[in-house]
């Protein structure tokens, strides 16, 4: 499947409801994916000799954050998961992990050697690399979404385990990740017109990032697939809106 790639459908439920939640937050986040790989991918052969210091810190953090993720996954949410659903039943999430982390790291180490100055910025290496990895990457951020089907987490956990996983998680995020690039691409990645109470922060909070944090690297954050107020900026690759399931 080639660039661009199409934003994943919404799941059926309603997002207040913990255990239909689950599949329709994670499908939220990796459509924040699909827009940052996507926009990379639009951007990368256009980008002048001024903006390549802006457009790389942008790719890194991106990637970092995607990064991340997954580590989170594998570290705390796989891990509860399986506990009760049962042993392996996140094993193939694992595993596309692995088929597409190899091409991810490759990229993070070119792009890191330029933000260095031991490599020259081309933006067809960018692609290239991109090419590498996105199709496994993408193919995973939606096959991950049934394994999370709300019907799963009624029959296995109590919405006091739901809500204690949210918890941890939301501690180790803001213990692990700089506060400085991740919250900012918490932003420019969601299109808000999709789900305007995202992402779940307190108001003071996201007060601080838009009027804050976020023009530490505005420049940077001018590339993201969103504008500050959540809306997608048309011609990178996501135009398509995503396919929205009924509300329960």
């Amino acid at each position: 499947m080639p660039f661009p790639f199409p934003p994943i459908a919404r799941p059926a439920g309603n997002w207040k409801d913990i255990f239909d939640n689950q599949a329709i937050d994670m499908s939220i986040s990796h459509n924040m994916f699909i827009r940052g790989v996507n926009s990379i991918y639009a951007q990368a052969e256009g980008i002048t000799e001024a903006q390549v210091k802006p457009f790389v810190f942008y790719c890194i953090a991106f990637l970092g954050m995607l990064h991340h993720h997954h580590h989170i996954e594998e570290t705390l949410l796989f891990p509860f998961y399986e506990s009760k659903l049962g042993e392996n039943t996140m094993g193939h999430n694992v595993e596309q992990h692995a088929a597409f982390m190899s091409g991810l790291e490759d990229l993070e180490t070119y792009l890191n050697a330029v933000q260095d100055g031991t490599e020259k910025y081309s933006g067809a290496t960018i692609i290239e690399k991109l090419n590498s990895f996105t199709d496994i990457l993408v193919e995973h951020l939606r096959d991950e979404i049934p394994t999370l089907e709300s019907s799963k987490m009624r029959a296995a956990f109590t919405e006091k385990d739901l809500h204690d996983l949210e918890a941890n998680i939301g501690k180790r995020i803001m213990a692990e990740v700089s506060l400085i690039t991740t919250l900012p691409l918490g932003l420019i990645c969601h299109d808000k017109s999709t789900a305007d109470y995202f992402p779940p922060l307190p108001k003071p909070l996201m007060w601080v990032v838009k009027y804050g944090l976020y023009k530490l690297h505005s420049d940077a954050w001018a590339f993201g697939p969103c504008d500050v107020n959540g809306v997608v900026k048309p011609g990178l690759g996501n135009d398509l809106p995503v396919p929205m399931a009924a509300v329960a």
